[in-house]
């Protein structure tokens, strides 16, 4: 029985909510493409030469 309670407020809700027009259906922004992982490892691996040469010039001084 309370299966049936639900159902009837969740119809009456969306009946509500379609039915008054208050919220126009504006459709969302397709989501920039995040940040490839392909380019995260490169950076990475840059990075990593880039603080390896440094220590190499330290420790050969």
């Amino acid at each position: 029985m309370p299966e049936d309670h639900e159902k009837l407020v969740a119809d009456a809700l969306r009946a509500q909510a379609t039915s008054s027009g208050a919220h126009p259906h504006t459709p969302a922004k397709p989501p920039r493409p995040s940040l490839g992982a392909g380019w995260v490892l490169l950076l990475a691996v840059l990075l990593g030469l880039a603080a390896g040469t440094v220590v190499a010039v330290i420790t050969l001084r």
